[in-house]
Formats: structure tokens, C-alpha cells, sequence
């Protein structure tokens, strides 16, 4: 078998997609299954992959609108693309759809969104997918909104479990911040939260922030309100991928500032709850709740900010031994295998 991954530009260690490839390559080397990744860039235009696909037994899309054009729409090209993988066996995996898609979004979101919508459903139509995948709550609820069949497929974190003999002897209580920190992110709400955990187990807060940040305002948000709280907080800066699972098997808690229905497209999120840490996060009610889920393997990982007990679910799984990792790519590759097969 032989399969071949389409994406945009190829970023690793900068883009959560390059990387994700990366991993899933890796791991289905192991089971002798080859693969080619042919990269969208400005030398490799869409119109140019289109005339130009590999030999391959499977063609994996890694979708999402602005990676394949910085306006969000790629027009004819796209059809383009489409139109050569018709008759062979595809398979579409959302990354992102089309913006605009929430309740509170801007007009010049939701027109945009209109015709990125129309893009995507008719590269759908033209390309006739073997299966169509996608990582979260939001992006799958959407999708079914306009009768596209779609599957869950975990996107797997982008850092494997490296182990660490060293082990935290300090009185501090450490909460990892690993991934984007978004501005409207309820900082205050997770601080209250973290003051009475602090108070009931008598530990200080000590904030690692790990990793390059990119949303200095969402940065400088949480620094101000975690001051005003008194917790100490560290920034890491870039570091590589071994000293980043270090740094987060020090930390008791984790916390994801990316909304509870797109969590399962956060690949730091997926690292945090691969090392097998609690993780606080929101909901920010865009998506009906009736339809929000993550994967079973970390249902009891995840704590809501606005559910009434989320102090003592949280302190009383901070105090249990921590479980073994979970291999995210290996899981994913094995996943992926059974759709397409």
C-alpha cells in the first residue's frame, strides 16, 4: 500500500499539520506501508499538484482553507485538484472548514464563509471522497448540517512522550500552558479556580507558559491577570520536542484556551492529554451541547470552567497517580488504517 498525503506548505516544528504528517509517515513506516507527501506552495501551486499526482494506492487531503491559499479561497484551482482525484481513493480530512460558521460571527466572516462553503461542498461533489474525516465536535456538527457524511478521526498531539528520570521536588503546584493563548479566554475565571485549588492543598501556583507563544495579546492578558492573583509565572520559550514533554510531566494540570467543540484540532491540547495530565478548558457555547464530545480515552481528563464541581473533580484527580502516556500517533495511524481500508 502506498499512500500519498496532500497539504499546504511544510513547516515542521512550526505547523501542527506538518508535523501531524510527520508522525503518521513515521508510523506507518513501521508497518512497511510507503508514503510521499506532495506539499501546495508558491513553487508547487494547486493547478500545479493537480497535473502532476504521485502513483498511490490512497491520496490523504489534509484540508483546511488558508493552507492552501493565505485569502482562504483557491477558486478554480481547487476544482482543479478535485477533478484529478476523481476515481481514485480519497480521503478528506478537515483540519478547518469554512469561518463565519458561529453565532457571533461578523458579516465579513459569514460571507466569506458563504463562498468557502460553496468551494468546499463542490470540491466534495467533483472529487467523490472514499471517506471524509474531521478532528472535532464543531467541524462535524457543521458538516452534518449540510449532509456531508463525516467521521471522527483523533488528531494525535505532535510531541511523543519522552521519559524523564528527574522528578519535581519543589512545594509549587505547576499548571502547563502549552499551545496558542487566546485572548478571550476566561483567564479570571481559571485563576479563582486555581486559588482555591492552591488554598486546599496548600501549594502555590506556578504558571509554565512552554513553548513559542504567537497571540501576544492573549499573553499578556493571562501574565496581568495571573499576577494580580499572585501566581508566578515562566516562560519557556521554543524548546524541542523532548524538552517539552519534560517540562509538561512536571505540571499537576494543564490548561487549553482553545474552545471545548474545536479542541480535538489543537494538537497541544492532544500532547496534554497524551501525558496524561488533567486539563481545564471552556466551552464557549458555539456548537449545541447536545453534540460536543472528546474521545472516550480522555472524557475524564477534561474539566469544564463552568461546571458547578469542577474544584473537587479536579483536586481529586490531581491527587490520583497519573496513568500511563498515550501513543497519539500510533492510535491515529491504527484509526486512519481502519477508515480506509
Amino acid at each position: 500500500m502506498k499512500i500519498c498525503f496532500i497539504s499546504g506548505p511544510y513547516q515542521p516544528q512550526r505547523c501542527g499539520i506538518s508535523d501531524y504528517i510527520d508522525l503518521l509517515i513515521s508510523e506507518f513506516s513501521k508497518i512497511n506501508i510507503e508514503c510521499v507527501h506532495t506539499i501546495i506552495n508558491q513553487k508547487n501551486p494547486l493547478s500545479k499538484v493537480a497535473n502532476n499526482l504521485p502513483d498511490a494506492d490512497i491520496y490523504s487531503i489534509q484540508f483546511a482553507p488558508y493552507f492552501f491559499s493565505p485569502t482562504g479561497l483557491s477558486a478554480n484551482s481547487l476544482q482543479k485538484l478535485a477533478a484529478s482525484l476523481r476515481n481514485r481513493k480519497l480521503h478528506i480530512n478537515f483540519h478547518e472548514i469554512w469561518v463565519g460558521a458561529y453565532p457571533k460571527a461578523k458579516w465579513k466572516e459569514k460571507i466569506l464563509g458563504w463562498f468557502q462553503k460553496k468551494e468546499i461542498k463542490s470540491f466534495i461533489k467533483v472529487s467523490e471522497p472514499k471517506i471524509i474525516t474531521c478532528s472535532n465536535s464543531a467541524v462535524l456538527d457543521r458538516l452534518q448540517k449540510e449532509s456531508i457524511k463525516a467521521q471522527y478521526l483523533y488528531l494525535c498531539g505532535t510531541v511523543p512522550f519522552s521519559p524523564c528520570r528527574e522528578t519535581d521536588t519543589s512545594d509549587h503546584l505547576r499548571v502547563a500552558f502549552f499551545g496558542t493563548l487566546y485572548e478571550k479566554f476566561n483567564y479570571e475565571h481559571t485563576a479563582v479556580l486555581l486559588k482555591n485549588i492552591s488554598i486546599s492543598l496548600k501549594k502555590n501556583i506556578l504558571i509554565d507558559v512552554i513553548g513559542r507563544q504567537r497571540e501576544d495579546d492573549g499573553f499578556k492578558k493571562m501574565q496581568a491577570t495571573f499576577k494580580s492573583f499572585g501566581f508566578i509565572t515562566t516562560v519557556t520559550g521554543e524548546l524541542n520536542r523532548t524538552q517539552i514533554s519534560r517540562k509538561i510531566q512536571k505540571c499537576k494540570i494543564g490548561v487549553t484556551t482553545t474552545p471545548y467543540d474545536i479542541i480535538g484540532k489543537s494538537s497541544a491540547t492532544a500532547t496534554l492529554l497524551e501525558h496524561r495530565i488533567p486539563i481545564i478548558a471552556f466551552d464557549d457555547r458555539d456548537t449545541p451541547t447536545e453534540k460536543l464530545f472528546v474521545m472516550k480515552e480522555f472524557e475524564e481528563q477534561v474539566f469544564l470552567l463552568d461546571d458547578d464541581s469542577v474544584t473537587d473533580r479536579l483536586l481529586k484527580s490531581i491527587q490520583k497517580p497519573r496513568i500511563a502516556q498515550f501513543d497519539g500517533a500510533a492510535y491515529t495511524a491504527k484509526e486512519m488504517l481502519k477508515l480506509l481500508r
